[in-house]
């Protein structure tokens, strides 16, 4: 299972920079129509703002994935390699809690704004519920990686090794 999670996280990886490309041209774009041609866009602004939750949550649980998150590590320095262990698994468990609210939180939101029609009070009248589903699907991808990744290291397995039985 962890094979498959693995590679849906590449693939939402691969769009997550498809869709930053994309904004980094539209905003390039955009400049260049306004200082040069007094021409701005009116779609550019607003649009690149909600891809970028795009971005942020189809990379999040990739970055897990290959150990890129932030991590302070100096105290772990002083600590064998079985407390070492304990301390991660704790901070994953804690790392699990937080993405299952950020789930139920951005569950509950996306739903609310698919029942009530939410849009955005702009020119562009964005329906909100087709912006937040990502948000529900960055944090439902970030739980489960969460959850093999700590599956894994409380069987004392490396992700590697479990690929390696794949």
């Amino acid at each position: 299972m962890y094979n498959k999670i693995k590679k849906l996280n590449v693939i939402c990886a691969t769009l997550s920079g498809l869709v930053l490309l994309f904004v980094t041209f539209s905003m390039f774009v955009d400049v260049i129509l306004r200082y040069f041609f007094n021409r701005p866009s009116i779609w550019v602004t607003e649009i690149t703002t909600y891809l970028f939750l795009y971005i942020i949550f189809l990379g999040t649980a990739y970055a897990l994935q290959e150990g890129m998150h932030i991590r302070v590590t100096f105290l772990l320095d002083r600590f064998n390699e079985k407390v070492i262990r304990i301390i991660n698994l704790i901070t994953a468990l804690f790392a699990m809690i937080f993405s299952f609210v950020l789930l139920w939180e951005t569950s509950e939101m996306t739903w609310y704004a698919f029942k009530e029609n939410w849009t955005s009070p702009t020119m562009l009248n964005a329906p909100y519920a087709y912006i937040y589903v990502v948000m529900v699907f960055g944090s439902l991808l970030l739980f489960v990686t969460f959850l093999c990744d700590t599956a894994l290291k409380f069987r004392a397995v490396t992700p590697e090794k479990e690929t390696e039985k794949g």
